[in-house]
């Protein structure tokens, strides 16, 4: 189902991913598994160099492979990433844990009715792996000297009314 102008004109940026968090084999058995190279691993105990050359040590495992479109439609970043995994469900085994699929959406209008939706073929998807599904959903106020957009509406932002 296609997006409308006015909903997606709403929606500022739609990323998905897959992946396993928090167990206690080692990442490359998934790799293995799956045949599918990870677009993220973290190992327990590695230090990884942060922003700014900070530096902190991974205090839990993860494995992930994540969309990489330009798409505001949540369905089609979950599809990539279906694709990628397709058939693989076999290979699952109880130590790589609880799969997930992680959709992170940030959108400048969060009232009734909007959100990410999910099509039956991405729900029928997500429930063959038996995974989580977790959403990170944001709104993002709109900046005093931002312009309006292209139907003339502008958002307050949150400091000008006190809230």
């Amino acid at each position: 189902m296609a997006l409308s102008d006015l909903y997606a004109s709403t929606i500022l940026k739609v990323r998905a991913s897959f992946g396993f968090f928090n167990f206690s084999c080692d990442p490359d058995e998934i790799t293995r598994a799956f045949a599918v190279e990870p677009d993220r691993l973290d190992r327990k105990g590695e230090i990884r160099k942060l922003p700014k050359g900070r530096e902190r040590i991974v205090d839990i495992q993860c494995w992930s492979i994540s969309s990489d479109l330009d798409s505001k439609d949540v369905n089609e970043h979950v599809r990539q990433i279906l694709r990628r995994i397709e058939g693989r469900q076999h290979a699952l085994k109880p130590e790589f844990g609880q799969p997930s699929f992680d959709v992170v959406w940030k959108n400048s209008y969060l009232y009734a009715g909007t959100g990410p939706f999910y099509e039956a073929d991405v729900l029928a998807g997500i429930a063959s792996w038996n995974a989580m599904l977790y959403q990170d959903i944001y709104q993002v106020d709109q900046t005093e000297n931002e312009n309006p957009g292209p139907d003339g509406f502008q958002r307050i932002p949150r400091d000008a009314i006190g809230g």
